[in-house]
C-alpha cells in the first residue's frame, strides 16, 4: 500500500514566519497582476498546448513481465499481455492474460520457506498461480509532462483499472490445480516516446480463494509489478479541428 506523507508545519517563530512570508506573497501577487496594462495583457498571444497523444478510438497492446514482491514464500514470476480499447480518452475496456507457471526454471519457493521448513519439520503453505486471464475497465484520470535533462519533454499519464479474472492456482502443499473467479485491480502509469509506442508501468493486485493445506478457499493476494512496452493502433492520430462559424 502506499502511504502519503503530509509535511507538517513546526510551531516554532521562524516557521512561522515562513508561513506569514508565503502568505504575503501570495497575496502580493495578484496585486501586482490587476496594476498591469489591460491593453497589454489583450495584446499577448496565449497558447494552449494541445494533448501530445490522443488515445479515442485507438487499441494499445502491452506484453509485459513481472513479479510478485508480497509473498515471502513464494516468488511468482509472470509473462503476459494486456489488449485494451479506449473508447474515450479517459476510459477503456481491456482483456489481459499473464502465465505464471515455469516450473522450477524461475520462481519457485523463497530461501525464507525453505528456512521455515527446517526450523519447524512441517510443511507450510502458500498459494500457488498457475495462469489468470479476464477482463478490466481502466479510467485515465491523470495526463502530464516532464522535462528529460533539460532537452527534451516526455509525456506520460496514469491509469487506474479495476476487473474480473479467472485463476488457476495450487498450493505448494498440494499440487493439484484448481480454477475459481477472481478479482484485479492495477495502477498503471505509460511513458510516451512518440505517437504509438509507451513504456508501461504496471502494480497489480490480484485476488482469489486457494485451496491450502488444512483451509480450503482461503482468500488470498497476489501483488505483482512488471513492465512492458505498449504497441498502439493504428500508429497515427489527427487532432479534430473546431468549427468555424
Amino acid at each position: 500500500m502506499f502511504k502519503l506523507k503530509m509535511l507538517t508545519l513546526s510551531s516554532s517563530r521562524a516557521s512561522l514566519a515562513w508561513l506569514v512570508a508565503i502568505l504575503m506573497l501570495a497575496l502580493a501577487t495578484p496585486a501586482f497582476a490587476n496594476d498591469t496594462d489591460k491593453e497589454d495583457f489583450e495584446d499577448t498571444i496565449h497558447v494552449v498546448q494541445r494533448k501530445p497523444v490522443l488515445q479515442k478510438g485507438r487499441f494499445d497492446l502491452t506484453p509485459r513481465f513481472g513479479m510478485s514482491v508480497n509473498d515471502s514464500m513464494y516468488r511468482h514470476f509472470k509473462v503476459g499481455a494486456n489488449a485494451n480499447y479506449h473508447f474515450t480518452e479517459s476510459f477503456y475496456v481491456g482483456a489481459l492474460f499473464d502465465w505464471y507457471n515455469f516450473g522450477e526454471t524461475l520462481g519457485g519457493p523463497t530461501g525464507a520457506f525453505k528456512a521455515s521448513q527446517n526450523a519447524t519439520g512441517s510443511i507450510s503453505d502458500a498459494a500457488v498461480v498457475n495462469w489468470s486471464g479476464g477482463l478490466e475497465l481502466g479510467y485515465v484520470p491523470l495526463v502530464g509532462k516532464f522535462a528529460f535533462a533539460e532537452s527534451f519533454i516526455i509525456y506520460y499519464d496514469f491509469a487506474i483499472s479495476a476487473g474480473a479474472e479467472y485463476i488457476d492456482s495450487q498450493s505448494i502443499a498440494l499440487p493439484a490445480s484448481s480454477g475459481g473467479p477472481g478479482g484485479t485491480v492495477a495502477l498503471t502509469t505509460r511513458v510516451f516516446f512518440n505517437d504509438w509506442l509507451a513504456l508501461n508501468l504496471e502494480v497489480r493486485d490480484l485476488i482469489f480463494s486457494a485451496d491450502l493445506k488444512g483451509q480450503q478457499g482461503a482468500l488470498t493476494n497476489i501483488v505483482t509489478v512488471a513492465a512492458g512496452l505498449s504497441f498502439y493502433l493504428p500508429t497515427a492520430f489527427e487532432y479534430s479541428q473546431p468549427e468555424e462559424d
